[in-house]
């Protein structure tokens, strides 16, 4: 094979991998529906309507975890594709059935199809690529995630212009990614690209020991620690989402429209440092995970004491940035760690911590605080404490590495 040609293949193999990411925030995107579905089923109470987009997030945090279990069954790319099927069949019922039995049960089928190929998003990333090119696509994938899903909003948003059944039709957009998947991903097992991870892996580990250092590989308490570091985060960064409108009519700073506006800014900020995430952990390396933490902290507790709609949007260009330097980071160091066969169950259970965290960050936020200031101040708080610990434990583990004791590094 030509290296153009070569070249070529490795493009398509990566914007099939990135694309997939979008799949994996697909659920919220026809969100604009519910009320054209109240008018429609006005037998059915507006909480249950609201449920066709959480029920999916059900599912999808159940059959992660099966994901990693299918795997082992059948290989990554044949689960990937399995699960890209069922949700490209699943998402569209809703576009031509009047039955909202129907429509839920698709909801929840479309949960399944994304559980199954959300984890080969990030684990095929790291069979595939690696060193300071899989940092950057780690990075890539949460910017190509906001971007496909904001496209996927706009363009449902249009449909919904027609009624609420063709809104769903945006799900369509899932099919190219399919056919990419089919046609173009090779197989891990068969093109021998595990074998090329595992030799990758083995050379890495080779000049560790030749440096007095021992890797373990598929450390568990290292992906605890990473899970639970994934849980906490995304408690933190959810209690700053859903009591930020709260923050803002409280202390007569805007209004929730306004604190809506700061949360979009925030995510579009993310996109931009998503792109930046491979240059600065060129830079920075493991010391990006105790920053991005550090600088989110300061920039929470920052905004819980502005006065100002403008000094909050800036904080959240602020915020953004330096906060979507953190979850790639963590799924990067699983890659690294992990051995080919054990990869995508461990990005299985991260991606339950980021679920789970996520689905208690309400009830966290009651805890953390009676009213948003004090809430959104305590999350803060927590990203600082997390700073700190992960500092401390990089030089513990670095401590240990000089005296030659194997252990789990962050």
């Amino acid at each position: 094979m030509s290296a153009e040609n070569h070249s070529f293949k490795n493009i398509l193999i990566i914007i099939a991998l990135l694309s997939l990411n979008i799949v994996e925030q697909a659920a919220s995107v026809i969100t604009a529906t519910i009320p054209g579905m109240a008018k429609t089923f006005t037998n059915v109470s507006l909480v249950n309507i609201e449920l066709i987009t959480t029920v999916v997030s059900i599912f999808v945090t159940v059959f992660v975890l099966i994901s990693g279990v299918i795997v082992k069954k059948i290989g990554q790319k044949q689960t990937a594709v399995l699960g890209l099927a069922i949700a490209a069949i699943s998402s569209i019922i809703p576009a031509f059935s009047n039955s909202f039995t129907l429509i839920m049960v698709s909801r929840a089928v479309l949960g399944i199809g994304i559980g199954l190929a959300n984890p080969l998003a990030i684990s095929l990333i790291g069979v595939f690529f690696y060193g300071d090119q899989r940092a950057t696509l780690m990075g890539w994938r949460s910017a190509i995630a906001g971007v496909g899903t904001a496209i996927m909003t706009y363009v449902a948003g249009q449909l919904l212009n027609i009624n609420w059944h063709a809104a769903y039709w945006v799900y369509l957009l899932f099919i190219p990614t399919l056919l990419l998947f089919v046609f173009f991903v090779p197989d891990p097992q068969k093109s021998g690209a595990l074998k090329r991870q595992a030799e990758h892996q083995a050379a890495l580990e080779a000049d560790a020991t030749a440096n007095g250092v021992t890797i373990k590989k598929n450390p568990i308490w290292l992906i605890v620690i990473l899970t639970a570091l994934t849980f906490l985060v995304l408690i933190a960064i959810m209690i700053l989402a859903v009591k930020l409108p709260t923050f803002f009519v409280e202390n007569k700073i805007g209004t929730a429209t306004q604190a809506s506006t700061a949360w979009s800014i925030y995510n579009f900020a993310s996109v931009i440092g998503g792109f930046l995430f491979g240059i600065t952990y060129k830079l920075t390396h493991k010391f990006i995970l105790p920053l991005g933490l550090f600088l989110l902290g300061l920039g929470v507790i920052a905004l819980s004491h502005a006065t100002s709609v403008t000094v909050i949007y800036g904080l959240c260009i602020f915020m953004g940035i330096v906060g979507a330097m953190i979850i790639p980071f963590i799924f990067n160091r699983i890659s690294e760690v992990a051995t080919p066969q054990m990869a995508p169950l461990f990005t299985s259970i991260a991606l339950v911590g980021s679920n789970l965290g996520s689905f208690i960050s309400p009830y966290a936020g009651e805890i953390m605080g009676s009213t948003g200031k004090a809430a959104i101040t305590s999350a803060g708080g927590l990203l600082l404490g997390l700073a700190i610990l992960s500092v401390l434990v990089i030089f513990a583990t670095k401590a240990k590495h000089s005296s030659h004791v194997t252990t789990p590094d962050l």
